[in-house]
């Protein structure tokens, strides 16, 4: 972590040395090397109070605080030899412990303290979420006509969806320090160590890509990285509480091992004027699924020496087959995107009122700790981009306004209510046959594309919780970039806090039953904030 001086001087220094990393570089026999990137400073400022405890007992709050003031240094570099590309992207990320997170720190170890948390991580919340890394590093080239590799860390991605995947599968996402709020998903998807293979197949018109990871990769890299620590993205009402000493991850499970090797293929053709892809992944579920030490899924948990650990989260491997398909409809007059992805035995925590009598009659309850079942699940989308042409006049836009409308659905083919599935590990709502999300996008252009006002927002169909994200972006020259935002929560549902002996309690974990109301939109109740977003890019 950086105090101010030490931020400002990072800033600057970095501002300084824009001037001379803007270049590419030419030679006479065909070879060429080019550095691009940015320099991005981040602030975000709570919009609502907290309602968990501090480390005094009292009340976090936070409405109005900053919870957020990053900086970002991002260098990718480009060299072609003719023969070969070769391809580096470094990210360095500085956060400032603003008073906002040096509060929720301090609930963390308050926390440890109160319940005799002994074999505690070494670093912090912050510690997670900064640092520097060689983001992507690979090496593209062809064999013969039809063949072209690329080798090293690197993304693919797969899919037709926005908001949530269903293809996009292979990696991980780090949402720890945005959530899944930021606008580029390459920011926050986890690159990996892959050898990727096109292969064009003319004859059939189309291409077959063939993807392997040898499972060379440090073993965070893999899977969704949630904010478990108690930080500022963590699931109401667990703001400064740190779980991973109670479910550390085990990478190295029999159910799901980060050594293993992984694979699949992708098709991809026409037909009818569609643009199709048939897809295969044999990979780790990108979610984490708890291996309680109370009703275990094969293999106890391992122990880290915590009184009170309650098991471990682990990413168990998976088989996912989908479809995806994409074209201009006239009927409609907007692009109709497709999407499905099948797959058997998927694994999911069971157990909506689980609990663990403490003596004197007191119960603590923990949703999903009774075991794990495995469903077959299909997950669906269907989208359409259209441009409202009519509007343009009446709004003033220089281009015609765009709406983008998803329906996103997950379907447990084979469940039954008798399954007692959660929906999210540690609420007691339970996950329904149907999970359905409807997504919006409405985005006008204005001054040339150099003003951009947009709002999207989630609904969930099935208990109308919705996330509203109105938005502005800027554009200054060919260097400068302005994106603001709100991210504004409206929940129905969400676990209570009250004051119990004067401290702050979640009082839905000693109530005489688990709550079964708090779906996943209702885990970011009362953590809207303002995002603003400065960059000079070269």
């Amino acid at each position: 972590m950086m105090n101010k001086t030490r931020m400002a001087g990072f800033a600057a220094a970095l501002a300084a040395g824009t001037a001379h990393a803007d270049f590419s570089f030419d030679a006479p026999g065909g070879q060429s090397l080019s550095l691009t990137g940015y320099l991005r400073e981040h602030m975000a400022v709570n919009l609502q109070d907290h309602p968990e405890a501090s480390a005094k007992g009292t009340r976090l709050d936070g409405k109005g605080e900053i919870s957020m003031l990053r900086s970002t240094f991002r260098l990718e570099a480009k060299a072609d030899v003719k023969w070969a590309q070769f391809v580096g992207v470094y990210r360095l990320d500085r956060e400032e412990e603003t008073g906002y997170l040096s509060h929720l720190n301090d609930a963390v170890r308050a926390n440890y303290a109160a319940n005799f948390v002994t074999n505690r991580p070494s670093n912090n919340y912050l510690d997670d979420i900064e640092g520097d890394q060689w983001r992507e590093w690979y090496t593209t080239f062809k064999v013969g006509n039809r063949v072209k590799a690329t080798l090293g860390k690197q993304q693919v991605v797969w899919g037709e969806t926005d908001f949530f995947r269903a293809m996009d599968i292979i990696h991980g996402y780090d949402l720890r320090w945005r959530s899944f709020l930021e606008t580029e998903n390459e920011e926050l998807r986890k690159p990996l160590i892959m050898a990727n293979v096109e292969i064009d197949v003319p004859e059939l018109n189309g291409s077959l890509q063939v993807v392997v990871r040898p499972g060379w990769d440090d073993d965070q890299n893999l899977g969704n990285s949630l904010d478990l620590r108690g930080g500022r993205w963590a699931a109401q009402p667990t703001k400064g509480l740190d779980f991973i000493p109670l479910l550390p991850y085990n990478y190295d499970n029999r159910k799901g091992d980060t050594n293993d090797i992984n694979y699949g293929f992708r098709w991809s053709s026409d037909l009818a004027g569609w643009g199709y892809t048939l897809n295969y992944w044999r990979g780790l579920n990108t979610d984490p699924v708890a291996n309680s030490f109370f009703v275990p899924w094969g293999k106890l948990p391992v122990a880290n020496g915590n009184a009170l650990q309650l098991g471990e989260l682990i990413f168990p491997k998976i088989e996912t087959f989908g479809v995806t398909a994409s074209n201009y409809v006239e009927a409609v007059d907007s692009v109709v995107r497709l999407e499905a992805a099948f797959t058997p035995n998927k694994p999911y925590n069971v157990g909506t009122n689980f609990g663990l009598p403490l003596g004197g009659g007191a119960t603590l309850y923990v949703p999903g700790l009774a075991g794990v079942k495995e469903k077959d699940t299909l997950v669906t989308m269907i989208g359409i981009d259209k441009q409202l042409k009519g509007l343009s006049d009446v709004l003033g836009t220089n281009q015609f306004p765009l709406l983008s409308v998803q329906v996103f659905d997950t379907w447990l083919t084979n469940w039954k209510r008798s399954d007692d599935i959660v929906e999210v590990l540690g609420f007691g709502a339970p996950r329904r046959e149907h999970t359905t999300y409807i997504t919006a996008l409405f985005a006008l252009d204005y001054k040339h594309s150099t003003v951009n006002p947009s709002v999207a927002a989630v609904l969930d169909s099935g208990n109308a919780d919705v996330a509203l994200i109105p938005a502005l972006d800027l554009k200054f020259g060919d260097h400068w970039r302005v994106h603001t935002d709100m991210d504004l929560f409206f929940v129905h549902r969400q676990k209570n806090v009250k004051s119990f002996g004067g401290t702050l309690l979640n009082e839905d974990f000693f109530s005489a039953s688990a709550e079964d109301g708090t779906h996943l939109l209702g885990t970011f109740a009362n953590n809207s904030q303002f995002n603003l977003r400065v960059t000079y890019q070269f």
